[in-house]
């Protein structure tokens, strides 16, 4: 062992800080029941792979028992003594403080911690002691605890599982109900086995299930998740409550902790709880790992009200949302007070657009938060281009610029708004968002003042803006969310719904391989080679076309129109091969279009041969060149015509005979590996024509054996 590096442990272990912090991650580890290995690694913020590493490294030393089964004996799973956790606790140390690499550490570095550890004036019960004030929160070392060290500890040992818990209770209680708006419903996860007898159970007895994990949902959106000794209602007649697996699945499915779950609902939404039995077993599988951490349920969630909240928002007038009304007040109290104590800001409201279906110029904002005093009616006060064109919310919104007004003339104000904001003499609309696209609200002030808005207010109500903006990103996510959370039980392979109409990379995998399996086994059989079709010919060849959009057009429709226009051309590209299929290829049963990524399309060919694909692929290049029509909603009249598209085009093709060899038993190739051989083929050959600048075929020619650029013959119609 390095003297350097024993002589910088020893200073650092002497020193009385380092000692304390030792002694409060080895009390950490001594209260802990479990010591599997993903325990210790938790414990500690360490990886499962990093204590492998330091066991081969011999740095530590879990037990691993032995464990007999039916036919032989097995070494089970990694255990930790206190010795080993004592061990981790010092090592924890000496990488985050002391800067040192596992590598420079010593196998006996818990020897070496307790030699030096008992030559200070420091007794291990007192050092113990103050390991425990400071878990405990007591006492001045909580105070003293460096903010870095506590964010550290925070970050590691709490953050991760109560942001899983929140989150997880969340998703599954979507799974579970399809939420109404303005409604209440929630999760029960009691801590320990009950005997209520659900479903015909009062919800006055839930309490009895005892000590509980609840994740909510409340009327606007927002949930919440928290940990309660017996959850109650104040009133309970109002709730129903139903077992999250229902009797008749209970019997079905394999034992799960999670069965003691209990889903509560409104009394007169009980239909909309999800009875399938993929959303029961997915929503058991999420739920099992808090139900298996249940004794740490205390630790991160309890010890006072530590209630974890999710804001969301209910996108309907309905409700009236706490956070961005505590904003608007807010706003009011930033303007400061005048000379008589009054506020300097009279009013302040939070408009959003009522719809985001219409275009920009044709959409009405609403009133959806205002401030204490301010007369305008949340879900009813509603500007619109039709009657109020020179509003200047409107302006500010259509425009994504401030607006200001610091001295209004009388006519500047309409006679309904001067009934509702009195006689104000300066107003502003400050667009929400609107840096980097069209804005998504405005946040609009009054002030019986004028020029009550300076440049520095300005820079205030933009940074209140600014808080908007993230809290209605957060809100629309989460609504995104709500709304497609059922659409992965159908279809968990299916993400963009854009793309639903086509097979999409991993089909085409799949196809490949069957049709690679099926060559194999003929071959083993000695069997003709016939590969399989639609229209149940048999063909011994197969091809590929691969299709791509140039990328010189991919980066000018990105630039001139943005990426979600380049995201729907790509689509309208697929659509165009697709419609063109009938026309282009003779036998276009035997053809199948598949959507690979982007603007990736690739067409898999049964019974063509080189010189009629590689005429195929250039006939459909020239149909794919020129302009094509996009639909966009968002765009006015919903279409956009894009002009000089051009595509590029490689092309593979393996007769049975080569497929054969591919997969003779000599060559002892796994049939992914030649699925792998045949996909990467095409991928060069498509990836040549973007070398070369797009607006190209380039295909496998067998005069040369390489891929070349494709060159129209006059036997090209002959073998169409």
């Amino acid at each position: 062992m390095d003297e350097r590096n024993l002589q910088r442990i020893a200073r650092h272990l002497k020193d009385e800080a380092a000692q304390r912090r030792v002694y409060h991650n080895i009390q950490r580890g001594r209260n802990e029941v479990t010591v599997t290995i993903g325990r210790a690694a938790r414990l500690f913020g360490f990886s499962e792979s990093q204590l492998r590493d330091w066991e081969k490294m011999g740095l530590i030393k879990p037990l691993r028992p032995k464990e007999e089964s039916a036919n032989k004996q097995t070494t089970g799973q990694r255990q930790y003594s206190f010795a080993e956790l004592d061990k981790l606790a010092i090592i924890r140390e000496l990488l985050d403080e002391a800067r040192m690499t596992p590598g420079a550490i010593p196998p006996n570095i818990d020897e070496i911690w307790s030699m030096l550890a008992s030559s200070t004036q420091f007794s291990e019960q007192e050092l113990v002691e103050t390991a425990f004030s400071e878990v405990n929160g007591s006492g001045e070392q909580q105070q003293d605890e460096h903010i870095n060290k506590r964010i550290t500890l925070t970050y590691r040992d709490q953050m991760v599982w109560r942001y899983y818990a929140s989150r997880i209770l969340w998703i599954s209680l979507l799974l579970a109900y399809e939420p109404v708006p303005g409604c209440y419903a929630g999760l029960v996860l009691p801590a320990h086995t009950h005997n209520l007898e659900l479903p015909v159970c009062e919800p006055a007895n839930l309490q009895n299930v005892g000590e509980s994990l609840v994740g909510w949902l409340g009327q606007t959106s927002s949930f919440f998740t928290f940990l309660t000794a017996s959850p109650t209602f104040e009133y309970p007649s109002d709730y129903v409550i139903q077992p999250l697996c229902p009797p008749e699945l209970l019997e079905k499915l394999p034992f799960s902790t999670a069965d003691r779950t209990i889903i509560v609902v409104q009394r007169d939404e009980l239909e909309h709880i999800q009875r399938d039995e993929s959303v029961i077993r997915t929503i058991r599988r999420l739920l099992e790992p808090l139900y298996e951490e249940q004794d740490l349920w205390q630790h991160y969630m309890g010890k006072g009200r530590r209630d974890m909240v999710d804001v969301g928002m209910d996108f309907t007038p309905k409700l009236t949302d706490a956070v961005l009304t505590s904003l608007a007040n807010m706003v009011i109290r930033l303007g400061g007070k005048r000379e008589n104590g009054e506020d300097r800001w009279r009013d302040c409201c939070i408009l959003l657009p009522s719809t985001m279906q219409l275009p920009l110029q044709q959409r009405s904002l609403i009133v959806r938060a205002r401030s204490r005093f301010a007369r305008h009616s949340i879900g009813a006060t509603m500007v619109s281009p039709e009657r109020q064109v020179t509003s200047l919310s409107l302006r500010a919104y259509q425009s994504s610029h401030i607006i200001y007004r610091p001295v209004l003339a009388r006519e500047e104000v309409q006679e309904y708004y001067r009934d509702i904001e009195g006689p104000i003499l300066s107003n502003i609309a400050v667009p929400i968002g609107g840096e980097s696209g069209h804005a998504l609200g405005v946040l609009y002030a009054t002030s019986l003042e004028c020029a009550a808005f300076s440049e520095e207010d300005q820079r205030i109500l933009r940074v209140i803006a600014k808080l908007i903006e993230e809290l209605l990103y957060t809100y629309r996510i989460r609504q995104n969310i709500t709304e497609t959370i059922g659409d992965l039980l159908k279809d968990p392979r299916m993400v963009d719904p854009l793309f639903k109409e086509f097979a999409a990379e991993s089909d085409f995998l799949d196809d490949l391989e069957e049709i690679l399996k099926t060559v194999r086994r003929q071959v083993e059989n000695g069997e003709e080679i016939t590969i399989p079709t639609a229209t149940d010919e048999s063909v011994q060849e197969i091809s590929f076309i691969a299709i791509d959009i140039d990328s010189n057009v991919q980066e000018s429709i990105a630039n001139s129109y943005g990426d979600q226009t380049l995201h729907h051309l790509n689509k309208a590209i697929g659509l165009r091969i697709h419609d063109l299929l009938p026309a282009l290829f003779s036998n276009h049963l035997n053809c199948k279009l598949y959507h690979i990524y982007g603007g990736i399309y690739c067409l898999l060919l049964r019974g063509f041969s080189l010189e009629r694909s590689k005429n195929n692929a250039e006939r459909l290049r020239k149909a794919l060149e020129g302009s094509i029509a996009v639909k966009q909603s968002d765009l006015p009249g919903g279409t956009l015509m894009l002009p000089e598209i051009s595509v590029h085009l490689g092309v593979t093709w393996y007769p049975y005979e080569k497929l054969a060899d591919f997969l003779s038993p000599r060559h002892k190739r796994p049939v992914t590996e030649v699925r792998s051989t045949l996909y990467h083929s095409l991928d060069f050959a498509l990836k040549l024509g973007t070398d070369t600048g797009g607006n190209i075929v380039y295909s496998w020619d067998s005069g040369t054996q390489t891929y070349a650029p494709y060159e129209p013959g006059e036997e090209q119609q002959k073998n169409r």
